[in-house]
């Protein structure tokens, strides 16, 4: 008996634990309501007045109103248990649904290092954890003074698949060779990934000889040799490889893999096969393969710095946009500019990071800019290796909605000769950018090998009349015509012409007297940092709005 009423006191007392519930109150507030209604009509029909003496009068009388008082209290005690019992079973259900969203997050924070480290068409891991991998190799085998060896291979032949039977079938293919890579590479212990294209990397950890490496190649062209099939077709594949060992060749991840590539390189100029990198490298390559390291670098920790060159529209006397150049203060060799690390970005295969880089930082200014009032463009230069990426205008497109800038904003420079080399491919991929409203600007236009029945079907905006015409069109006739003849033709084909190193006020007023739409070049500015940059946007509003003010008052005079 005692402890039944124990077992009921603290069931009571749980029930009041968190204090008198909302629940208790609705309740109590609904049943007292229905006991003052009955009061009122019990006092109505004995003739008692409606006042507090009379409704207690009709109470003291009637038995049944005065059982019916302690209703209020009952259902306030209905009230809190029943939300004593609901607030228990929330809470016996939040912890369930908190664990059910953790174990949701875990899994979406699983997926999303799975999708950084991974290769979304072969599975293998990607360049940046392949890279992370080697560091981790090297340095183990810095401090057990091991050796890491490292092959980069890369598909011989590879851009006729593409060209012949299509990206899709290209991708087929790429898949195969991954398979037979990992059958090759199974239970050595190896690093695997797919670096770039037709590209693939191997690196091998505790390297006991050199002919480790010569065996890997060799097992690589055996699981390459037999036929690929596509559909009804056998294709024939066939790899160029080249191998590098840390620390004879480099004694760094990226200078490692550089390495590889260039001897890659070398093997494919020969015929193909495998080849390992010269312990004696010469001091100028061995500089090359140092910069390409470093350059690698530069890219991943954001160490380039962006310069933006004023374009002119010369007719309307207005800043049309600004040209993105990007320059590379190298903490030792100094301020770089393009011409000494743009040919070794191409040969390293970084040219479509370089490019990406370009792109973000561009757009991350001009999206600035256009906030503090300057509603400009921005024309960036192009890589024939993004220009053969099918992916490319999907990465254009998630930067224009990250910085929320309009496509129309920016302007891809292409060069003559990087849209003739893959007349097809550059075609498709060039279409799909013109088509999400980007402009299409041929540079250089002039110096190249270009065919005009290929070139008028680019869906172009605007061609762009290479400098070295420009420079001495004031004293050549020959370029003079030249520079003519070309804003002629991208007239009549509906193209603005823009012409670059103008260094001299008489050059700009010839340009404007030819017609030209936009120019370019030192006499008008620089490139320049984006701080300078807003300072020059400042003086030239202020200038040229001084002078508007000074052509309006002496017209008003005359």
């Amino acid at each position: 008996m005692q402890q039944s009423n124990a077992e009921f006191m603290s069931r009571v007392t749980s029930i009041f634990r968190g204090g008198i519930s909302r629940y208790a109150l609705y309740a109590f507030a609904i049943a007292l309501a229905a006991v003052l209604v009955a009061t009122i009509a019990a006092a109505m029909l004995t003739g008692l007045p409606l006042t507090p003496a009379g409704l207690y009068a009709a109470q003291t009388h009637n038995p049944m109103l005065l059982a019916l008082d302690a209703v209020p209290f009952i259902f306030a005690l209905w009230g809190q248990g029943f939300g004593a019992t609901f607030s228990s079973d929330t809470d016996n259900q939040r912890p369930r649904k908190r664990a059910g969203d953790d174990n949701e997050k875990v899994a979406l924070q699983a997926e999303a290092r799975r999708l950084e480290q991974e290769d979304a068409l072969t599975g293998l891991a990607n360049r940046g954890h392949f890279l992370k991998q080697l560091d981790a190799a090297l340095q183990t085998a810095q401090l057990d003074r091991t050796r890491v060896g490292v092959i980069v291979l890369d598909l011989d032949g590879f851009s006729e698949v593409n060209d012949q039977f299509g990206a899709a079938n290209g991708d087929r293919v790429l898949k195969s060779v991954a398979r037979r890579l990992s059958n090759a590479v199974e239970n050595t212990g190896a690093v695997l990934a797919r670096l770039s294209g037709d590209s693939f990397g191997l690196a091998i950890d505790t390297l006991h000889s050199n002919g480790v490496l010569e065996d890997m190649a060799a097992r690589i062209q055996d699981v390459l040799a037999p036929p690929c099939t596509l559909d009804k077709l056998s294709l024939n594949l066939a790899a160029s490889i080249g191998g590098a060992v840390y620390p004879d060749h480099a004694t760094d991840s990226y200078g490692l893999v550089n390495a590889a590539d260039g001897a890659m390189q070398h093997a494919k100029a020969g015929g193909g096969g495998f080849e390992l990198v010269q312990t004696a490298l010469p001091v100028e390559d061995a500089e090359m393969h140092s910069l390409s390291a470093e350059l690698r670098a530069a890219i991943d920790e954001d160490q380039l710095v962006l310069y933006l060159q004023p374009l002119i529209d010369i007719q309307a006397d207005e800043v049309h946009g600004v040209e993105a150049l990007v320059r590379w203060q190298h903490p030792r060799r100094g301020f770089l500019p393009p011409g000494e690390f743009i040919p070794r970005a191409e040969r390293a295969g970084l040219m479509h990071d370089l490019s990406k880089w370009v792109l973000r930082r561009a757009l991350e200014y001009n999206a600035a800019l256009r906030k503090e009032g300057w509603s400009i463009g921005v024309s960036v230069n192009l890589s024939a290796r993004s220009l053969l990426d099918p992916e490319f205008p999907d990465v254009l497109a998630a930067l224009l909605a990250e910085y929320d800038v309009p496509s129309e904003v920016l302007t891809i420079e292409i060069t003559e000769d990087t849209l003739m080399s893959d007349q097809r491919r550059t075609m498709d991929v060039v279409t799909r950018v013109s088509n999400m409203g980007i402009h299409i600007s041929i540079d250089d236009f002039g110096t190249g090998y270009s065919q005009l029945t290929y070139l008028k079907r680019l869906p172009a905006s605007e061609i762009k009349i290479d400098r070295s015409f420009v420079t001495d069109m004031l004293e050549s006739d020959t370029d003079l015509a030249i520079v003519k003849g070309t804003i002629e033709l991208g007239h009549a084909l509906g193209l603005r012409a823009v012409a670059e190193g103008i260094e001299h006020e008489n050059q700009s007023v010839r340009l404007r007297e030819l017609g030209c739409d936009i120019i370019q070049g030192y006499y008008m500015g620089r490139p320049m940092p984006i701080d300078k940059l807003r300072e020059w946007l400042a003086e030239w509003q202020l200038h040229h709005q001084s002078r508007a003010v000074a052509v309006g008052e002496s017209s008003h005079s005359r």
